[in-house]
Formats: structure tokens, sequence, C-alpha cells
């Protein structure tokens, strides 16, 4: 999921003489944050080699991140199509279209590198006085500016998509100033270290959340993480059958190394029906679990059943962040 700076620069800079007094920031994607779409990754702070910290110095980022990545639930909210839209007031410098949006391969890697199309669909905006940004990954054919075009902030550019080097469908923003990349949270440059303080671009300042489980839900089979990246509901009801099974399937954005992960089914009579407890590896923009049973187990009868997800961080300061979700399902 990359995106190397190297790859941007043929796509995006040219000299504009408009001046601006002030630059703020509009949030880029039309949806609610904690609800409809989460904010995944942050640009990296962190100049050393395989390090990566957001502004906060927490973990939300990878190295050589330049942008916001704004992710959406699954291929189904993709597909309905969810609007990007201009998060200042410029003129369109660059834009394409046309490249599908897929998981890509190995292969698809190497030629969007080599081909400098790692970013996808995507325009590039000229706001005058150095400041540009770039919208990534967006949809194929959902493009609705051209060059030259000249657009107020809260315009739509096109759609949130799937195309060039994205492991889920998000919108990958970046913000520059004068060529540098410049982090939006604090307004600085990403030479200076995180923590540093500097002016929030955002307008409403965008809340920063540490760790989202986004997605939760019920199956009467196996879930995998491809199917749910397709399509990542919950049903009301499942049908019992001695071949299909009660699974409780969770997804995670912005998991870290320690996260103590606690998952309980609660059946009828409120009996605990299976728990599992998770002690995360390794720190991921996005995790998947689940557990269950099968229905013919005599701990799977008709009723109503809650899946319960509690997950637990120490965080730097030594405090302790907890989240939790659940999911209801009711089996006939």
């Amino acid at each position: 999921m990359k995106l190397i700076f190297g790859l941007l620069l043929l796509f995006m800079f040219s000299p504009t003489a408009r001046a601006q007094d002030s630059f703020s920031l509009r949030m880029p994607v039309v949806c609610e944050l904690g609800k409809t779409c989460w904010l995944v990754n942050y640009p990296d702070t962190d100049r050393t080699e395989n390090s990566a910290k957001d502004f906060t110095c927490g973990p939300l980022s990878y190295d050589t991140h330049d942008g916001t990545d704004f992710g959406i639930r699954d291929l189904v909210a993709m597909a309905a199509g969810v609007p990007v839209r201009a998060a200042a007031a410029g003129t369109v410098l660059r834009y394409r279209d046309g490249v599908e949006d897929r998981m890509p391969s190995k292969d698809d890697v190497k030629t969007m590198l080599a081909t400098k199309k790692g970013c996808g669909n995507g325009v590039v905006l000229d706001h005058g006085n150095g400041w540009q940004t770039i919208y990534c990954h967006m949809k194929k054919n959902s493009l609705s500016v051209k060059t030259g075009q000249t657009v107020q902030q809260g315009d739509q550019l096109g759609l949130v998509g799937h195309s060039g080097i994205a492991e889920f469908p998000h919108l990958h923003f970046a913000v520059f100033k004068d060529g540098n990349v410049m982090d939006p949270f604090s307004g600085q440059s990403l030479d200076k270290p995180c923590g540093t303080g500097g002016t929030n671009l955002w307008s409403p300042p965008l809340a920063y959340e540490p760790v989202s489980i986004y997605a939760a839900g019920f199956q009467s089979s196996t879930p995998s993480m491809e199917n749910l990246s397709i399509d990542a509901s919950s049903p009301d009801t499942i049908h019992r059958s001695d071949s299909a099974a009660l699974a409780f399937w969770i997804i995670i954005y912005g998991v870290a190394a320690g996260d103590r992960i606690h998952m309980e089914i609660i059946g009828p009579g409120d009996a605990v029906v299976v728990k599992r407890d998770i002690i995360q590896e390794k720190t991921r923009a996005r995790q998947y679990y689940y557990m269950g049973r099968q229905f013919g187990e005599t701990l799977a009868p008709p009723g109503h059943y809650t899946g319960v997800v509690t997950l637990s961080r120490i965080d730097t300061n030594g405090k302790t962040l907890i989240r939790t979700r659940q999911a209801n399902v009711t089996v006939r």
C-alpha cells in the first residue's frame, strides 16, 4: 500500500503565481468519522528508516507514508459511492482516470511502480502560495473534473476507490507546501519530529482516534478477510443446520503490538458460549479475528446471541485505553 514520494513528483508539481493569505482544509471524504469511515494511517513524522510515528508519536503510520488515509468499510460501500471533495478551493493541476479498482498482485505493484501509477486514479489541486493537495486511489471512471478547472472547497472530485497500490478501498490524501510534504494535523513538514506542536490545518479539527473496531458481526460459515473486504455487514438472523457454524468476527483499524483483545459470544440465558483472548503480536493497519461453534454442538441452541469484543491498551502516558463493540443475531 505504500506510496513512494518519488512516484508522485511526476504526477504533481507545476508552479503557479496565485497568492493565498491563509490555508485551511475541509475533510475530503463525505462520510462520518467513526461510523462510515475511519482515519487509518497518518503521515509518518519519523525520518528514521524502518520506523514510523504519527503526529502524536503513536503508531498509526508506516515508514515513508506521506499522507492521510480515509478508509471505508468494504467494497459494498465503495460500489454505493462515497464522494471525494476538494479540501480547499483551487485549480486542477493533474488528474488520472481509467485505472482498475482491485487488490494489486505483486506483478501489478511492479508495473505500477515502473509506470508511476501507484496513486491509481487521482487528482492534484493547486491552491496558490505554494500549497497543493493530492487525492489518490479513487474509483475508476468516477472523476468529475478536468485539468485547468477551478473548484471550490467542498466540490466533488470523484468517488473513493481501490485503484493503484491499495490494499483496501480508501482515499489517500496528501498536502504539499513549496514541494515539501506537510502534516495537516500539525501544519508542519514531515522533517519536524512528532509532538512538537504546530497549527492544525483542518477546519473543524479532525479527532485523533488511536484504534477503531470498525466492523463486527456473525456468519454461518468460517469468515475470511477476503469476503469481509467485499461485504462486512452482519445478518439479523441465521438458520441453524448441522453443517453450518455460528461464527463471530471483528475487524480493527490501527491495532498495535501488545494490545489485549477479548472476544466472547453470549447465548440464551446469558451463558458464555465461547471466548477467546488474544495478545496482538504486530502493529497493523488492519487486523481481523473470529471464533465460533458448529451448530451441531450442544452449546449453540436456537435463540438470541451477542458477540462482544473488548480491546485494551496501555498508551505512552501509562493510561489504559479501552474500545468495545458488539453484534447481535437470532438463531432459528
